[in-house]
């Protein structure tokens, strides 16, 4: 490999926290600051939106940028990666809270204290009022389009049973093209929820985009001040510390499932008597289904 190549190539994960130490002492200013704020606060770094860490640092965004390309990363995202990495080597990818000698218990406290911990942050920080408005957008429906892509579609498969249960007409699309297609039927007299952990991802941008186009309602339900948030009418935010861009979404996956547990069930609650009696038939349907505790004796016995 010639020495050209070799210095474009991406930094390997711990050379990236050596890289930026060695060259400390001859970078600029506004880079020395970038540089220190990685050296002392390396895991926030690795949480923090491209916006937070050039506020953090008091620099622009562009700096940024042409920092990490300094360093040898192709930019900020590419950057947190190899930050991550440098400071978990062997369990890239895995859970931002686990280490390389973590005991089984090690794990279980951790990785229950992380979600308990992520979940009561987002109850606080939750705007009930937002909330509010989604309900009633929610319960005056006419059809309710639910997206979401990749791991973020679990949350929209949860929310297309619960709201299902209530006689609300939902429709659920995981494929990115079908998505965009039931987007441009839509009419101002429906709803379109998305959930997403990054905000950053091109397929639910431009879908609901075109929801939006549409004159439907657009629920999001992702991280505040993002690509999706700004074309959603509604924002949820679901503000994690957990970076879904290094890790696969643990605890966000969990806060989603709970503002989909709080949309359906104010929804219910909202409905009344005919909401009511209407989980009650959708239950009714599938009674047969359960077994008795004489069927489970005889089926253990057997």
């Amino acid at each position: 490999m010639s020495a050209a190549a070799e210095e474009t190539r991406p930094p390997s994960a711990p050379a990236v926290i050596e890289r930026i130490r060695a060259a400390l002492p001859g970078l600029s200013r506004s880079y020395q600051a970038l540089a220190r704020l990685v050296l002392d606060r390396p895991e926030t770094v690795t949480r923090m939106s491209l916006a937070a860490f050039a506020d953090a640092a008091q620099v622009s965004q562009p700096t940024v940028i042409r920092f990490c390309r300094h360093v040898g990363c192709d930019g900020f995202p590419d950057f947190k990666i190899s930050l991550a990495q440098a400071m978990m080597i062997g369990l890239p990818y895995v859970h931002s809270e686990i280490g390389e000698g973590d005991d089984l218990p090690g794990m279980a406290d951790k990785i229950f204290g992380s979600a308990i911990a992520t979940l009561r942050g987002i109850r606080e920080g939750l705007d009930l009022r937002t909330v509010a408005r989604a309900v009633e957008a929610i319960a005056a429906a006419r059809r309710i389009e639910l997206f979401g892509t990749g791991l973020s579609g679990v949350a929209a498969m949860d929310a297309n049973q619960k709201f299902m249960r209530l006689g609300v007409p939902t429709v659920l699309h995981l494929d990115s093209h079908l998505q965009r297609m039931a987007a441009v039927t839509l009419t101002p007299a429906d709803v379109a929820i998305g959930f997403s952990y990054t905000g950053q991802i091109r397929d639910m941008v431009r879908t609901a985009t075109l929801a939006r186009e549409r004159g439907a309602t657009v629920i999001a339900v992702t991280r505040p001040r993002t690509a999706f948030a700004r074309v959603a009418h509604i924002v949820i935010a679901v503000d994690t510390p957990e970076d879904t861009f290094v890790y696969a979404p643990m605890t966000t996956r969990l806060a989603h499932l709970a503002v989909v547990d709080l949309l359906s069930t104010a929804v219910a609650v909202r409905a009344g008597p005919g909401g009511v009696a209407t989980i009650q038939r959708v239950k009714t349907a599938v009674r047969d289904q359960w077994l008795s505790p004489d069927e489970t004796a005889d089926e253990m016995q057997g």
